[in-house]
């Protein structure tokens, strides 16, 4: 696969590498990714990730992409799920991801679209509520607005319910960017005494909170920019590290200086971080309340164009790179039968002779049994064709899962004729029980199953459907509607198995009760008290 190595001199390196493996790991096929200064500064060898090791390295930290591989620890995640997150090593066609760190990609945005946003709403959030302490009504001035996780913060600050933002920039042909993103007051800061613009926007209070992208000499402003009482979050240091501060209006304003970095986080750290957005982030992208800022696209194969245009200082908004030339292949699907059934309820057993089969059941301590002769389902089929089948069935409960013995009476077609004929008797199919039946039965479907048999017990709530699925004997799956008489007697049967004290361990009881026969009922309940 393409990657770009970085630590082999000052730009990135394309090399061919063989597509990484981690236990535990989501592995994606990468679509897209952002292009981050933190990018630029490991190249420098100024920034290093926490999980990032000694020497050449994989280059990226922002993707976009589809699962390839699941992973045990993120059953939520299957193959074909559309993903962004944070990683190591996102400059490549595939890359491995901590499943901690990856959302899915909201309705709506597209992969290049989705690789702008991760690292922004993870530092934004994380800085203005998780650090700072942001509630509804609060006053946020951004500062370093035009970056692309700035205006990443503008729009959160709205869409969380900030009273007023104020965004700052150093040139004027950037202010329309502040506005179309939400800004409620722009100041270039440059021409503009930034203090004197904030206090005027907020009554002379000053921003509750003030997250900084900048540093250096302008940080110094900052305090008297700030609320009594307010937080300032120091983000970014794109001017510099250094700065001068008048540790008095600090102290005087009762303020709280804080530092926030990712570089050094555990993996532990930061899904917690990743995790903070599902309540109120997430769904505000969806909405488009928090909605991408993408400057520049480039092919991942001009990735030093890309690194270029990002240190100009020039774009505004997000810096990506496009991935999915590499990928000419479907993308890749999760098993359909994979989870679509949810657990087994009933093993099914297909004899020859349903008394001698109670019989062995009883002696290793399973029953009571309950035995129907003759039951007849409803709107029988047998591969689109009416039968008129019959059968004899017996069910007992072991625990939680409930035994079923059936025994075809006569001729007429049916999947356990068929499972006799091919000199077979035992197991014959396991049942999942749902009180969604049709949207089961849809999925299904729509996963490539085909109906075997169908038909209905206790009427239109009592549905089941036998699936194609015996690839050996015994591996037919039944799907069943629980619902109606059918429950009733289900929930007897388990009922009766839970207090069983060896007494009576055979009941025929009528057949007409499963089959919905309104005084079978009445008569089995007016027996029960």
């Amino acid at each position: 696969m393409r990657a770009l190595i970085g630590g082999k001199g000052p730009d990135w390196v394309r090399e061919d590498i063989a597509p990484p493996e981690q236990l535990g790991a989501l592995r994606i096929r990468v679509m897209a990714a952002g292009v981050n200064r933190a990018d630029l500064y490991a190249l420098e060898g100024t920034y290093t990730a926490n999980s990032q090791g000694d020497g050449p390295f994989t280059a990226g930290m922002e993707v976009a992409g589809v699962v390839e591989n699941g992973s045990l620890l993120s059953p939520d995640l299957p193959a074909g799920t559309p993903v962004m997150g944070i990683t190591v090593g996102a400059f490549a066609d595939t890359a491995i991801c901590d499943p901690r760190l990856v959302v899915p990609i909201p309705h709506g945005l597209d992969f290049t679209e989705a690789a702008s946003l991760p690292v922004g709403l993870i530092t934004e959030h994380d800085a203005l509520v998780t650090q700072a302490g942001f509630t509804a009504g609060d006053s946020v001035l951004i500062v370093g607005a035009t970056s692309s996780i700035g205006l990443i913060g503008v729009q959160m600050a709205k869409a969380l319910g900030a009273s007023t933002v104020i965004a700052t920039t150093t040139t004027d042909a950037k202010r329309q960017a502040l506005v179309d993103a939400g800004a409620d007051v722009t100041v270039n800061t440059r021409t503009e005494d930034l203090a004197e613009v904030v206090l005027a926007a907020t009554d002379g209070a000053g921003a509750t909170i003030t997250l900084d992208h900048v540093g250096g000499s302008l940080f110094a402003a900052l305090p008297a920019a700030t609320a009594i009482g307010g937080t300032i979050v120091s983000i970014g240091r794109l001017a510099s590290t250094g700065t001068e501060l008048d540790l008095d209006t600090v102290a005087f304003r009762r303020q709280r200086l804080l530092g926030t970095t990712f570089s050094i986080r555990t993996r532990a750290e930061l899904a917690a971080v990743v995790g903070a957005l599902t309540a109120h982030v997430l769904p505000a992208v969806e909405s488009r309340a928090i909605s991408p800022r993408l400057d520049r696209v480039f092919d991942a194969d001009d990735a030093l164009a890309a690194a270029q245009h990002l240190r100009s200082g020039q774009g505004v908004g997000k810096v990506v790179l496009d991935f999915s030339a590499a990928h000419t292949t479907p993308d890749p699907a999760p098993d359909p039968v994979a989870t679509i059934f949810g657990g087994i309820a009933q093993i099914g057993y297909v004899v020859r002779d349903v008394e001698a089969s109670m019989r062995g059941f009883l002696a290793t301590g399973v029953g009571p049994w309950f035995y129907l002769k003759g039951v007849r389902p409803q709107n029988f089929t047998y591969r689109g064709e009416r039968s008129d089948m019959a059968m004899d069935v017996a069910i007992a409960n072991s625990g939680g899962v409930q035994i079923e013995l059936i025994c075809p009476v006569g001729d007429a077609p049916s999947m356990y004729r068929d499972f006799l004929a091919a000199g077979n008797e035992g197991v014959q199919h396991l049942a999942y029980w749902t009180e969604d039946y049709q949207g089961l039965y849809d999925r299904a479907l729509a996963a490539g199953f085909t109906v075997g048999q169908e038909g209905q017990i206790g009427g239109a709530d009592g549905r089941f459907a036998y699936f194609e699925t015996e690839h050996h004997p015994g591996t037919v799956v039944e799907i069943s509607d629980v619902g109606g008489t059918k429950k009733f007697v289900f929930d007897l049967v388990r009922l009766a198995a839970d207090n069983w004290d060896g007494s009576n361990p055979i009941q025929e009881i009528d057949a007409n009760l499963v089959g919905g026969d309104p005084a079978a009922l009445a008569e089995i309940m007016a027996a029960l008290g």
